[in-house]
């Protein structure tokens, strides 16, 4: 597995698959495209639907020593909210990612594919990662399935 902070593990559009997170409970359509930067942050689009309309949140991640990122928003609600947050597993078309407690939300996780769903056999797989990383035990009782429509 690559080092948690290295830009190409995130790189990319990922949807969220499930969750522990309240935040998409009303949201729909949740997804997180990482574009690296040359300076080695990265700019992170969250991309969702709230009541049919689209919703969308930038911030840049900067790597933190040691690992994992320190999200920070570009908007002027989100500039002064910091959250960290550390890729716990990622294979070609999933990973999973913890977030750790802000002001305004509670710590979480998410499992992101590449896909809008993951298919039996990634559903088997992330079901047996999960259950192994000791990261994610706070989470687990709380997954959840967001909604997304049909692409």
């Amino acid at each position: 597995m690559a080092r948690v902070s290295d830009p190409a593990v995130v790189s990319g559009t990922w949807f969220v698959v499930r969750t522990s997170l309240p935040l998409w409970h009303t949201r729909d359509n949740p997804s997180v495209t990482y574009a690296p930067l040359p300076d080695g942050r990265v700019m992170d689009t969250v991309r969702f639907t709230r009541r049919g309309r689209p919703g969308l949140i930038v911030g840049l991640d900067r790597p933190l020593p040691g690992g994992g990122w320190e999200w920070r928003g570009l908007s002027l609600l989100t500039r002064w909210t910091p959250s960290r947050w550390q890729v716990l597993h990622a294979e070609d078309v999933w990973a999973v990612t913890v977030f750790a407690r802000t002001p305004l939300t509670p710590a979480g996780l998410d499992v992101y594919a590449r896909t809008r769903a993951l298919s039996p056999a990634q559903e088997i797989r992330a079901h047996e990662v999960l259950r192994g990383l000791s990261g994610a035990q706070p989470f687990l009782a709380d997954l959840f399935f967001p909604v997304h429509d049909e692409g």
